[in-house]
């Protein structure tokens, strides 16, 4: 990595008029000689495209470096505007318009990344490739906010336990617990300048971060066709590495690579193992087959978990059963058919059920955390008094995803989708389903 210098590295700097948010917004310029654009989009923070200032020398020397400073941030305007993923987005692709014929390498951090990934999954014609760094987005509202658990489900239980709590609402907790306080649905605040003035104080900041975790990005993880590489630090508690998982498992083309020991801003903490890890992304080649969605499994071993803890389970199986049991990993595994019952569960990249019409999974007084799992049957998950919290889980030609029996079960999707013959559904809510209803 090439040391930043006293002064700026940049060669151009100037303020333009954009039509989107109807502002201005300052666009910072390197390398202007080179064919191929590298375009990299900051977080939230006040600090915007500076973020970047160590890492350009050496990025232009290779590439046409372009880095604004995003409409509510740095040195562009700032405005009582709805600073939503969805608008960004549509303010990046104006801005690509301005550099026709050019191929583009889109790098996004944190929000920079939940904006890119949009714009990816909506104007992937310019796009060469896209890097997304500690990636915020993905997950459902009541997954960033403990507040929003006890405000919206109406159970007796919190959904989430006391240390996972302690971890979660770090992007927009302080917005959520404000909102959460009145008797309006997020979408309501956002609606107009008026209510973003009352109950947000017209910050972009704030703005930004509530239209993000308002945002289901559902139906884009399957319409991102270009190479996705994915920079995460292991350690993060903003972006936590689930979010990867999730992008990881349902994107058709894409790299992880994990930053051991590194947070939500790799970038400051260990600038030499990032820009390692981000021309590794830049150049390097990934395997050009898609993944396969849903792979028939040979499991012929049925394995029982009775009162232990901290069990962890990898591998194929015919049928998993699990009583009492707590702390359960299970990952990177094949299943036929999983029973619980009394315990508590996390099951990651793994594939669960088969081709008949029965259930994939039951769960009896259960909590099941699913993150990047294919489910396939004729019912994907019975329920009976069970807390499920499912990000990026697939249900394929499942007509049934979840149904309930017994007492009432708290169920939230984040990301997650349903598919049958070709027709996706997404599923992305939270509910308690009760005896005989079904989604």
């Amino acid at each position: 990595m090439t040391n930043a210098s006293a002064s700026p590295p940049w060669q151009h700097e100037q303020s333009l008029d954009e039509p989107i948010f109807n502002g201005h917004f300052l666009l910072r310029e390197a390398g202007r000689e080179n064919a191929d654009i590298l375009l990299l989009v900051h977080g939230l923070g006040h600090e915007a495209s500076t973020i970047w200032e160590p890492f350009v020398p050496e990025l232009a020397a290779h590439f046409h470096v372009i880095a604004p400073d995003l409409p509510g941030f740095g040195r562009s305007s700032r405005a009582n505007k709805l600073y939503s993923p969805d608008n960004y987005a549509q303010f990046l692709y104006w801005l690509m318009g301005r550099f026709p014929g050019k191929p583009i390498y889109l790098v996004g951090h944190s929000l920079g990344g939940a904006i890119s990934l949009n714009v990816a999954a909506r104007y992937d014609e310019r796009l060469a490739r896209l890097i997304l760094v500690d990636s915020v987005g993905m997950l459902h509202r009541l997954a960033v906010s403990q507040h929003f658990v006890r405000d919206l489900i109406r159970l007796d239980l919190p959904f989430f336990s006391t240390e996972v709590e302690s971890r979660l609402g770090r992007i927009a907790g302080m917005i959520l617990e404000k909102t959460s306080r009145v008797p309006l649905d997020p979408d309501l605040v956002l609606a107009t300048a008026a209510t973003r003035e009352k109950f947000l104080g017209a910050d972009p900041g704030q703005i930004a971060a509530l239209a993000l975790v308002q945002t289901d990005f559902t139906g884009m993880l399957s319409s991102v066709n270009v190479p996705v590489w994915l920079i995460w630090g292991d350690q993060d508690q903003i972006a936590p590495l689930r979010i990867a998982t999730i992008l990881d498992w349902n994107l058709s083309h894409s790299h992880l690579k994990l930053l051991n020991g590194l947070g939500h801003v790799p970038m400051n903490e260990d600038p030499q193992r990032f820009s390692d890890a981000l021309w590794q992304a830049l150049e390097g080649e990934m395997n050009s087959e898609e993944k396969t969605a849903f792979t028939q499994m040979p499991g012929v071993e049925d394995v029982h978990c009775d009162n232990e803890s901290g069990r962890v389970f990898r591998g194929d199986y015919a049928t998993l059963n699990i009583h009492n049991c707590y702390d359960v990993v299970i990952a990177d595994a094949r299943i036929l058919h999983l029973n619980s019952v009394d315990s508590r569960i996390t099951i990651e990249r793994s594939i669960i059920g088969n081709n008949a019409q029965e259930q994939a999974i039951r769960s009896l007084r259960s909590e099941i955390n699913l993150t990047g799992v294919d489910i396939r049957g004729g019912i994907g998950i019975l329920v009976d008094q069970s807390r499920l919290d499912l990000a990026g889980v697939r249900f394929i030609d499942t007509p049934v995803a979840v149904a309930g029996e017994g007492n009432p079960s708290a169920l939230l999707f984040s990301s997650s989708r349903k598919s049958i013959d070709g027709e996706s559904t997404p599923l992305h809510l939270s509910r308690s389903l009760r005896h005989g209803e079904s989604l």
